[in-house]
C-alpha cells in the first residue's frame, strides 16, 4: 500500500488548484468565446433584421407605390364609372321625363277626344243633326233630336194653332178676288134637306205665249230693250219661280230643268246656262235695294252677326250675315277675320251695339258688344260634362238662365228693367261663382280640362260687363240666335249641293237670300218680292 504523504497532498492540491484554474479560463474562455459568438449572432442578427426592415421598408414603398398607383386607377375608374353613371341616370331621367310630357300629351289627347266625342248641340255649336250618341235602340228622328218618346200619334196636336184653310178664309179671299172660282153643281140628297157649299183648290198651270212686237219708227227715240234681244225669252214669273226653287229650295239645275219640263208638259226646256244667268239678272236688280238694307242695318242700335263656311272651289269660302229684326243682309269673302270685315265695309260704320258669339274681332267695331248667352251656356255644358268634381261652371249657367226665365216674366208684365238692388244682387252672385272657380279648377286632375276651365273662368270675368248686359237693358237679347237661325241656310246649301262653283255664284247667292229672308221677317210674300226685283222695283219701300 502506497504511502501517503503531505507533499502529495499538497501537489494534489495545487493540482486541483491549478486545474480549478485551468476550468476558470476555460470557463472564461469558453464564456468569452460564447459571449462572442451571441454578440456575433446579435450583429448578425441585428444585420437581417435592418436588411430584413430595409428590405421590408423598399417593399413597403413598392407595396405603397403598387398601391398608390391602384388606388389612383380605382379612383379613375370609380371618377369614369361615377360620369358614366351620372350620363346614364341623366338620359334616364331624360328618358322619364320624355315619357311623362308623353303620357301627360296622351291623356290630354284621351280628354280632348273624349271631349270630341261627348260634344252635341247642348254643349257646343254643333247643330241637333250630329248628336248620334243616344242609345242604339232609338230610330229615326228621336236618334237625332234627343226627342223623347211620347204615345202621341203624328199631326196636328190639341191645344196648338191650327194652320190649315177654313171655308171662311176662302171665302173671304174669293171676295178680295185673290181666288178664281169656279162654280161646279152636283145634285145630292142632303140630311138638312139645304144646299151644301165645299171647296176645292187647285193650280192651273199652262204656257203661254207673249208675242211682242216692236214696229219701226223713224220718229222714235227708244230702241229694242235688252231683254228682247234673244227671239225668245222667259217671264219674270218663271225666273222668279227658277230663283226661289235654286237658292232657298236648293233644287239642282238639272233637276229643275226637269221639273219644269214635266209641269209644261214638254214645251219648257231651261238650260243649265239660263237658271245661272236669271240668278245674275236678279243679283244685279238687286244691288239699289241691297244698299237700302245696308242703310237700315247702319241705323240700327243693335245688329246680330255670326260667320259660317262654304265650300268654294275646294277651299272655304265664309258668309257672314248683318241682321235686325225686319233686315238681314248677307256677305261672302274668301277670308274671314279683319280683312273680310273691311272689304264688306259694314260693321266699320257702325256705331251702335253688336251681338256676337264671342268674337273677339268684333270689339274693334261698335260701340257696345253683347255675348250670346246660350253660346256661353254650351261651354259651361262641356266642363259640367266632362269635370264632375267642380260645381262653378253648374252654379254659372243656373244663374244666367234663371236671371233670363225671371226677365221673360217682368217682360210679359209690361216691366222693362230689374231694380237696382236686383241688378247688384245678380252682380255680386256672378263674383262670387268666378272667385269659385279660382279655387276648384286647382282641383282638376286633367291638364286639358283644367285649361279649358281656366280660358273659360278668366273669359267670364273679364267679360261680366258683356254677359251681364241683358239684366241691365232689357233691349238687350240674351242670344244671337237669330244669326245662327239666317246662317243655317248656308250649311244647307253646302250639304246638299257641295258648295259654290265660283266667288261670283256665292255673291249672287247671298243678294238672293238677303232678299228672300228680308221679305218673310217683313211677311212679304217672297215669290211677289223676287217678281218686283226683275220687274225694277222696290217691294220693301212701302
Amino acid at each position: 500500500m502506497m504511502k501517503v504523504t503531505n507533499d502529495f497532498y499538497k501537489q494534489f492540491e495545487e493540482m486541483c488548484l491549478k486545474l480549478d484554474k485551468v476550468l476558470e479560463e476555460n470557463n472564461k474562455l469558453k464564456n468569452n468565446q460564447k459571449n462572442e459568438m451571441i454578440e456575433e449572432l446579435k450583429k448578425q442578427h441585428k444585420e437581417e433584421i435592418r436588411l430584413l426592415k430595409e428590405e421590408l421598408k423598399n417593399e413597403a414603398k413598392e407595396n405603397k407605390k403598387i398601391l398608390k398607383e391602384n388606388l389612383k386607377n380605382i379612383r379613375l375608374s370609380f371618377r369614369i364609372e361615377k360620369e358614366d353613371l351620372k350620363d346614364t341616370i341623366k338620359s334616364l331621367e331624360k328618358t322619364i321625363e320624355e315619357k311623362d310630357k308623353t303620357i301627360k300629351k296622351l291623356l290630354d289627347e284621351i280628354d280632348r277626344l273624349k271631349n270630341q266625342i261627348n260634344k252635341n248641340s247642348n254643349n257646343s255649336s254643333k247643330p241637333s243633326s250630329t248628336n248620334i250618341s243616344t242609345p242604339k235602340k232609338k230610330t229615326g228622328a228621336n236618334l237625332y233630336n234627343y226627342r223623347k218618346k211620347t204615345n202621341k200619334k203624328p199631326g196636328g196636336q190639341k191645344g196648338h194653332t191650327g194652320y190649315s184653310l177654313s171655308k171662311e178664309k176662302i171665302e173671304q179671299l174669293i171676295k178680295d178676288k185673290k181666288i178664281e172660282v169656279k162654280e161646279i153643281y152636283h145634285k145630292t140628297n142632303n140630311r138638312n134637306k139645304k144646299d151644301i157649299v165645299k171647296y176645292r183648290l187647285g193650280l192651273n198651270i199652262s204656257v203661254y205665249a207673249e208675242k211682242h212686237i216692236f214696229k219701226h219708227d223713224e220718229n222714235s227715240k227708244d230702241i229694242l230693250p235688252k231683254e228682247f234681244y234673244t227671239d225668245v225669252t222667259y217671264d219674270n214669273k218663271i225666273k222668279a219661280l227658277c230663283v226661289e226653287l235654286g237658292t232657298y229650295n236648293v233644287v239642282a239645275y238639272d233637276r229643275m230643268s226637269d221639273f219644269f219640263n214635266v209641269i209644261s208638259n214638254g214645251i219648257l226646256t231651261i238650260s243649265n246656262g239660263t237658271l245661272v244667268n236669271f240668278n245674275k239678272e236678279f243679283s244685279n236688280n238687286s244691288k239699289s235695294i241691297l244698299e237700302n238694307f245696308e242703310t237700315e242695318i247702319l241705323n240700327s242700335e243693335i245688329i246680330f252677326t255670326d260667320e259660317t263656311s262654304g265650300k268654294y272651289n275646294k277651299s272655304n269660302i265664309y258668309v257672314r250675315n248683318y241682321s235686325n229684326k225686319k233686315t238681314v243682309l248677307y256677305k261672302s269673302h274668301k277670308r274671314k277675320g279683319h280683312k273680310a270685315i273691311k272689304d264688306q265695309d259694314i260693321l266699320t260704320k257702325f256705331t251702335g251695339g253688336i251681338v256676337h258669339d264671342h268674337d273677339t274681332t268684333m270689339y274693334s267695331y261698335g260701340t257696345k258688344h253683347y255675348e250670346c248667352i246660350i253660346h256661353l251656356g254650351r261651354y259651361l255644358e262641356e266642363i259640367i260634362e266632362n269635370v264632375k268634381n267642380i260645381s262653378w261652371p253648374r252654379y254659372l249657367k243656373k244663374l244666367l238662365f234663371e236671371i233670363n226665365k225671371k226677365r221673360k216674366q217682368l217682360i210679359n208684365q209690361d216691366i222693362n228693367c230689374f231694380t237696382d238692388e236686383e241688378i247688384k244682387n245678380y252682380e255680386m252672385k256672378y263674383d262670387e261663382i268666378i272667385a269659385l272657380s279660382k279655387k276648384e279648377n286647382e282641383d282638376i286632375n286633367s291638364s286639358f280640362y283644367k285649361s279649358k276651365a281656366k280660358t273659360l273662368s278668366n273669359r267670364c270675368e273679364k267679360y261680366k260687363e258683356n254677359h251681364l248686359a241683358f239684366i241691365k237693358d232689357f233691349n238687350v237679347p240674351f242670344d244671337n240666335n237669330l244669326s245662327e237661325r239666317e246662317l243655317r241656310i248656308i250649311k244647307t246649301k253646302t250639304k246638299v249641293s257641295g258648295g259654290f262653283r265660283s266667288e261670283d255664284g256665292c255673291e249672287n247667292y247671298c243678294n238672293i237670300i238677303s232678299i228672300i229672308n228680308t221679305a218673310k221677317k217683313r211677311n212679304i210674300n217672297p215669290f211677289k218680292a223676287i217678281i218686283s226685283v226683275f220687274n225694277k222695283e222696290n217691294i220693301f219701300a212701302c
